[in-house]
């Protein structure tokens, strides 16, 4: 699991830190506040750290004085550079009037023994220089390290397998956390899914009245009753669990795999936005990590709901509020219940509506 992430004079971050849990951690905050850049940012140290344990079984004298060897060093420049398609890494740095390098730590795993750090060197013509970077391995995550996993706000079943050959020939259309998640979605499940993922995917099934099956690659939409049909076709968000049933199906998702995912409640009705509310929490409860970033209000409501439910155990949630002033830094706030988060400009603005909308009905029915 990431334990620990420190920004400092990275994109829109003069200095926040973030402890993560185990369980679910919300990243709460209006548009440019930069919630998807620490899921991105979070997402690379994950795969930059899962590589180097496999590295270090399969070669372990390739080591540097640092810790990482100069695969991993190259790697995570490049991983950073594809995952966030900015046109050259000092891009990342945040512009102030101090000119700093942008600096990255980061600890992993249940104790936070395992850290990756590195910096961005600042420059004011492109540039892809990376400074310093250290790697201390320990020994409770050498055993667990697996490769993260990367959900974007855009379902891209539809475009299976298609989307890995038009990134190959256009590499600047799809950022690599796409083409990574159609790898996952490559791997084919077994006939009889993991027991912990088998309620879910029946409850699932049930409300679609169907399921999502792979083939060569390409996924479709099987009715209870009549003929399958191409995913495409089928409504969006039933593409959207689909992608989170097959990944669980298929083990790429298991508890030792940090899930991130961008604005999950993307193009999803009420019902089926809280199932997948009761399936994240079901995950978190189960010890799976879960980062993601949300603006809805309704998805906050769907999770404050299920950790206040008396006959469950308390579900291990924490909140993130991300605020940014005009021209100033964003900072960050940690709560353990979203309704202390202080002035989250996305949580306002939704109070604000159902505040217009009350008092239409109230003058409407006088």
């Amino acid at each position: 699991m990431l334990k620990r992430l420190h920004l400092k004079n990275f994109t829109v971050f003069a200095d926040a830190d973030f402890e993560f849990g185990p369980g679910l951690n919300v990243l709460v905050g209006t548009n440019g506040t930069g919630k998807s850049h620490v899921l991105k940012v979070g997402y690379a140290v994950a795969q930059t750290v899962a590589g180097a344990v496999q590295r270090r079984h399969a070669k372990p004298d390739e080591i540097t004085s640092q810790g990482l060897s100069f695969f991993d060093v190259v790697g995570l420049s490049i991983r950073l550079s594809n995952i966030f398609l900015a046109g050259t890494q000092n891009k990342l740095v945040r512009n102030s009037i101090i000119k700093q390098d942008a600096q990255v730590e980061t600890s992993l795993g249940q104790t936070g023994d395992t850290k990756l750090a590195f910096s961005i060197e600042y420059s004011e013509s492109p540039s892809n220089k990376m400074g310093e970077a250290s790697f201390v391995m320990g020994e409770e995550y050498v055993a667990v390290a697996t490769t993260p996993v990367f959900i974007q706000a855009k379902e891209i079943l539809s475009l299976m397998p298609d989307i890995v050959g038009i990134s190959a020939q256009n590499p600047d259309v799809f950022d690599s956390t796409y083409t990574d998640l159609a790898t996952q979605l490559t791997i084919r499940a077994p006939k009889e899914p993991p027991m912990f993922a088998k309620p879910i995917l029946d409850a699932w099934a049930a409300l679609m009245r169907g399921t999502i099956l792979s083939e060569d690659g390409r996924f479709y939409f099987q009715p209870a009753t009549g003929a399958r049909f191409r995913v495409g076709l089928a409504a969006e968000g039933f593409r959207k669990l689909g992608t989170l049933a097959h990944l669980l199906a298929n083990g790429s998702l298991t508890k030792n795999a940090t899930l991130f995912w961008d604005e999950p409640e993307t193009n999803l009705n009420s019902a089926l936005l809280r199932e997948l509310a009761k399936a994240l929490a079901e995950l978190a409860s189960q010890g799976f990590q879960i980062i993601l970033a949300t603006h809805s209000m309704s998805l906050l409501k769907e999770f404050h709901i299920l950790s206040r439910e008396l006959d469950k155990e308390k579900l291990p949630i924490k909140y993130f509020g991300l605020n940014a002033e005009p021209g100033q830094p964003t900072t960050v706030v940690t709560r353990d219940d979203f309704k202390y988060l202080p002035d989250v400009v996305a949580l306002e603005a939704e109070l604000d509506q159902a505040d217009d909308l009350e008092e239409i009905f109230a003058r409407e029915s006088r």
